[in-house]
């Protein structure tokens, strides 16, 4: 069985800092706005880098956390991946805890470490913060497939 890298959305392959700062809208109220998850564009090579991750022979699957009690929001966030990663609309996993996922081989590349239980997630956690990004996410990968 293939190790598995769960990829989380907002910042890691979603680019809600830039939507947030063309819009003019704080965090909370795109949140609350319907479709602001679908205009949202992709992290400058980021699609790539996931296109890159599952060529190396990796198990990907998307894990995003929802704002919580905004229904349509989860319905936009799985209309994002289907139309930017098609090749992952069946490997779409919508939580508030990412604890729950993976084992111990498996990886989670995370820009919010300190969020939805990523601290108890079971693998190792690539946190996306203080300049570690898709370089550098994509090294240790690499590192690993190398190793086997």
């Amino acid at each position: 069985m293939a190790r598995r890298v769960f990829v989380d959305m907002d910042g890691v392959i979603v680019d809600f800092a830039a939507y947030m700062q063309s819009s003019g809208l704080t965090a909370a109220e795109i949140k609350r706005q319907p479709g602001a998850y679908l205009a949202m564009p992709p992290i400058d090579g980021a699609l790539e880098a996931v296109r890159s991750v599952i060529d190396l022979g990796f198990e990907v699957w998307i894990a995003t956390k929802p704002p919580t009690g905004i229904a349509f929001a989860y319905a936009d966030k799985a209309a994002w991946i289907f139309q930017h990663l098609p090749e992952l609309e069946r490997r779409l996993i919508i939580t508030h805890d990412k604890g729950l996922l993976g084992d111990a081989g498996d990886y989670l590349c995370d820009d919010r470490p300190h969020r939805a239980n990523c601290a108890n997630f079971p693998g190792t956690l690539l946190a996306f913060v203080d300049g570690f990004h898709w370089p550098q996410a994509l090294a240790v990968l690499r590192g690993v497939k190398q190793a086997e």
